[in-house]
């Protein structure tokens, strides 16, 4: 019965260790967000509009205090707030404004290549090389620039309007990116054609003339592809031998320091479906990062954290099947063990 007792005991503390403790540890070291928002211009929305509301909280805060340089402060960080809230709703009721319904593929291809984009990305699906080899691109813009093979599907498409229109707006890089300090992808001004939006649906439409083209002829995109396209330009992937596309040096002068290695991160930080969150809004998770907004859609995003998943974490089931095993095995010894200790007690009293 003592021991009974001592075992009760432990479970108990357990119980409030691992359903009581330790949620509330997470709670405070990862605050629970929002699960990840495919409409960008909502997300915005709803992410200036919240940060909006905890500088207003610090500013009531600081006033309670008194201090001069707290309340100058906390009224300059909201001000900052506001004025972020203003830019994304008119940029995004500027996006709002491109019929991506009306976009003409053929005139499209045309307009590309007017606007000089092949100057910088390949399309290897239409059989266009990128200008430049990565070493070249890595020292020219920090960061190699992506092919366009696969961006009309692996991109949501009201992302990729929005991207071409104003890449810094679009990936959220406003803070790192200014008129002294300029982002390497210049926003679109127009192919000489007389409607800027009309223009970038068009080229919305050809983008995804060639990626649906690329899909039908490897029945889809391989996690490879995917990785290549979305990641592979920034980050490792080495238990898959994948390597970032950047020379170190330049990327880490882009980015302030060289991003991870993504094999493992799967284990690190996929609580709350921490990954799907962080690709669609990086902002959201880690305030002031230079990781850039990617723009995936659903079904790429998944497809990506599948992909880590994947290969960081290939022995997932049999893990877990090993831990039910284990403890059956536990249970299993314990009647066992008791029966052969009242056995052996018996025979003594």
């Amino acid at each position: 019965m003592k021991e009974l007792k001592i075992f009760a005991i432990v479970v108990f503390l357990s119980g409030v260790l691992y359903w009581g403790i330790e949620p509330y540890a997470h709670t405070q070291l990862h605050p629970h967000t929002a699960a990840a928002n495919f409409d960008y211009a909502q997300a915005d929305d709803v992410y200036a509009k919240n940060v909006m509301a905890a500088k207003e909280t610090a500013l009531a805060n600081a006033k309670a205090t008194n201090d001069a340089q707290k309340i100058k402060v906390a009224q300059d960080e909201l001000d900052s707030a506001k004025k972020y809230l203003e830019e994304y709703s008119a940029f995004w009721a500027d996006i709002k404004n491109i019929d991506l319904s009306k976009g003409d593929a053929t005139k499209g291809a045309d307009t590309f290549m007017a606007a000089g984009c092949t100057g910088c990305h390949g399309v290897q699906v239409a059989g266009m090389p990128a200008g430049m080899d990565n070493e070249t691109a890595s020292q020219s813009f920090g960061v190699v620039p992506p092919d366009l093979s696969t961006a009309g599907v692996i991109y949501d498409d009201k992302f990729l309007a929005a991207f071409i229109k104003n890449p810094t707006m679009a990936a959220k890089l406003g803070h790192k990116f200014n008129d002294e300090k300029p982002y390497p992808m210049t926003a679109f001004m127009g192919a000489g054609g007389d409607d800027i939006n009309k223009e970038i649906a068009d080229i919305v439409a050809y983008l995804k003339s060639i990626a649906t083209k690329y899909v039908s002829e490897n029945k889809g995109i391989s996690d490879a592809k995917l990785f290549e396209d979305a990641c592979q330009r920034c980050h490792d992937m080495k238990y898959d031998n994948k390597y970032t596309l950047t020379n170190r040096v330049s990327l880490a002068s882009y980015m302030g320091s060289n991003p991870p290695d993504l094999s493992m991160m799967i284990r690190a930080k996929n609580s709350d479906n921490y990954l799907a969150k962080l690709i669609n809004d990086p902002q959201k998770m880690l305030s002031g990062t230079a990781m850039p907004r990617v723009g995936l859609s659903s079904e790429s995003t998944n497809q990506i954290v599948s992909y880590i998943e994947k290969v960081g974490d290939s022995k997932k089931d049999e893990r877990s099947n090993v831990g039910i095993y284990t403890m059956v095995y536990f249970l299993i010894l314990g009647i066992f063990a008791t029966l052969w200790k009242r056995k052996v007690w018996s025979e003594l009293h």
